[in-house]
């Protein structure tokens, strides 16, 4: 640990309990695994939250590589920590859970957990678990959230970590926090300096400029791309996005697209045919609308159901498989007479499917059309954990193949990802990640919350897809 981290840590240990803003790339995981590595070396027991298990992930290993003993630090999400104290605490949380969390249940988690440990038998337990609460991205706090923290903070010292300009959490019925309100009221902010590590030896300009173009955003004062330190494509059309992503180099580090809604990811990374490929949000919904049709058992809609997934999974086989061939299984007829050449076992496998609507004609049917002949797969991620579900129930589970894919993300929620080297995702999903190069699509359509992380998740070269040379989102509502 270098003598600045170590000042900076102490210093936010002497203000504890205290808030402190940090903009993205600006070494807060680093403060918050010194500051955690200073108080074990103390022999203190620490508690790290966080929001998403890659957030998780990302602290565990550099508290790992601080040489901090797993026994002194527990990291965890939110909504992980709080299932455990409702499962322990059913009474006192006044929820009765099951063995395995449904997260949409997460804000009910939230309030059961707040609910426990406010009693003085468990505030005693808390006190004896640990010695301080470290949370990170604190502005991705729902209110619900926030509750809960305030709760800890009235048993143990609570340090916040957070950016209001990421604050992009915000929709649905989801109240966040107010940083200028609800994070002032509690908790003293520590100011620190700001400096640009994660550009640091890679685009140390483009880092100093992201710093500076704060203040445009809190403001609502236009970002004028033309002289930023970027790559700006004054592109329009439908393939502009795609043009932007095959420039980028290739075999110099991993590389994000960033669009703003779910159907924008799934057609520009069709357009790339499987060069880029889809990040899926970890509650699958994609995937259980599918895995709902196949639980239905209804043959007809399973047929059609089955031939639409894989068509929206894999580009370049929509020729073979076009609308006469869905026309004719939504009618419930077979298709297996119609001349397709090189699709003629998947249409023997999709007429099969008519009599016999199993989970494990399902998934053979889409596997045989995941080997046609230039077919290029986009929606992998998607595309594996479904034959992962239909697999499960195939050979026997008593899991529904909905439940089956519940729990394959589950598993994903706690293991990571597969990585790719070059995907598409929103700001939403890659919020908190780190990429070597990154391209922005539709960049004036985002506010500004968004725009930021968008602009922020890449340390090498970044590259602006716009029709207008100034980007100006209106300033965002942080109190």
């Amino acid at each position: 640990m270098d003598e600045a981290l170590r000042k900076a840590a102490l210093t936010v240990r002497d203000a504890m309990p205290c808030s402190v803003e940090l903009p993205a790339g600006a070494g807060k995981t680093h403060l918050i695994a010194a500051l955690a590595a200073m108080s074990a070396e103390l022999g203190e027991r620490i508690l790290i939250l966080t929001h998403t298990n890659g957030g998780v992930d990302v602290l565990r290993r550099r508290l790992r590589q601080f040489g901090v003993a797993r026994n002194a630090v527990r990291v965890e999400t939110i909504a992980s920590w709080c299932f455990d104290v409702v499962r322990h605490y059913p009474l006192l949380s006044g929820l009765t859970v099951g063995s395995q969390p449904d997260w949409g249940q997460s804000k009910r988690y939230y309030i059961g957990a707040a609910e426990a440990i406010q009693a003085s038998a468990i505030r005693r337990v808390v006190q004896a678990s640990y010695d301080l609460v470290i949370v990170d991205e604190y502005q991705d706090c729902v209110i619900e959230q926030h509750n809960l923290i305030l709760a800890l903070h009235e048993s143990l010292p609570v340090c916040v970590f957070g950016d209001p300009l990421q604050s992009i959490f915000d929709f649905g019925d989801n109240v966040t926090v107010k940083w200028a309100t609800d994070v002032a009221a509690t908790w003293e902010a520590l100011v620190l300096p700001v400096r640009p590590w994660r550009w640091r030896g890679h685009h140390e300009n483009l880092g100093q400029w992201l710093i500076e173009i704060r203040a445009n955003l809190y403001d609502g004062r236009p970002i004028d791309l033309a002289t930023a330190p970027l790559r700006w494509r004054c592109d329009a059309g439908p393939m502009a996005g795609v043009h932007a992503c095959f420039a980028q180099p290739a075999g110099d580090g991993p590389v994000v697209a960033i669009v703003q809604h779910p159907p924008e990811c799934a057609d520009v990374a069709s357009r790339t045919k499987g060069s880029f490929r889809v990040m899926e949000e970890l509650e699958g919904k994609f995937m259980l609308k599918f895995a709902a049709i196949v639980d239905s058992g209804d043959a007809g809609q399973m047929a059609v159901a089955t031939l639409q997934f894989a068509k929206e999974c894999i580009s370049g086989i929509a020729s073979q498989l076009d609308s006469v061939v869905k026309g004719k299984l939504a009618k419930g007829q077979p298709v297996v007479g119609l001349r397709r050449p090189g699709a003629e076992e998947v249409l023997r496998i999709l007429s099969e499917l008519l009599p016999d609507p199993s989970p494990a004609r399902v998934r053979e049917a889409l596997v045989a059309m995941g080997e046609l002949k230039g077919g290029r797969l986009y929606r992998r991620e998607a595309w594996q954990d479904v034959l992962k579900a239909l697999m499960i129930v195939s050979v026997g589970s008593e899991l529904t193949v909905a439940q089956a894919i519940v729990s394959i993300r589950n598993r994903t929620r706690v293991t990571g990802r597969a990585q790719d080297d070059r995907i598409i995702s929103r700001p939403l999903l890659v919020k908190g990640l780190e990429y070597d190069h990154a391209v922005v699509l539709n960049a004036a359509r985002y506010k500004a919350t968004e725009l930021y992380v968008a602009l922020s998740r890449s340390r090498k070269s970044l590259t602006v897809v716009s029709t207008q040379r100034y980007l100006n989102p209106a300033a965002p509502k942080l109190a």
